[in-house]
């Protein structure tokens, strides 16, 4: 079976979903930034910090570029992986891509209720307004690149639905 691999922004639900699905389908679930903690044995946020963004987004690249094609995986991808070194067209052509669109605003409710800390991009200290206008610019910048996923749900959805979707597709 193909691999499955979910995108959005961060907080948007690909790992809760993730696991959920995975369970069901008896697929294996990956997380591909708990992945690249362990290659790089140092959290998103220090390679963020020491390394740079590039270094990450390359890190990143090469991450999604081992994951082989027809491995019964749920691959929560990393919020900008889409976006960086042409991981989309990877995406596409070795699974299905589905993209959980979950409106800024309510983005901005689950980051606040999170005690995440790997959001290196996202700086929980700022001000409610100034992180709103951080993940809508992030959001509206990276939504060509989520847009071309072969199934677009609404972020409230839950593993029943997607179940249904999925089979639809195949």
């Amino acid at each position: 079976m193909k691999n499955i691999f979910l995108i959005g922004m961060p907080s948007s639900g690909k790992s809760t979903l993730g696991k959920q699905l995975a369970k069901r389908l008896d697929y294996q679930f990956v997380d591909t930034d708990d992945l690249i903690e362990n290659q790089e044995i140092a959290s998103v946020s220090d390679i963020f910090k020491y390394k740079g963004e590039e270094y990450f987004r390359l890190a990143e690249s090469k991450i999604l570029k081992e994951i082989q094609p027809n491995q019964k995986l749920i691959v929560a991808t990393g919020g900008g992986m889409p976006c960086f070194h042409g991981g989309m067209d990877f995406i596409k052509s070795n699974g299905t891509s589905v993209f959980l669109n979950v409106p800024p605003e309510d983005l901005l409710k689950r980051i606040q209720k999170s005690d995440a800390n790997n959001r290196p991009l996202i700086d929980k200290k700022t001000s409610q307004q100034a992180l709103l206008t951080n993940i809508k610019n992030r959001y509206e910048s990276r939504l060509q690149f989520y847009e071309q996923a072969d199934i677009q749900i609404d972020g409230s959805i839950d593993v029943d639905q997607i179940l249904w979707l999925l089979e639809e597709l195949t």
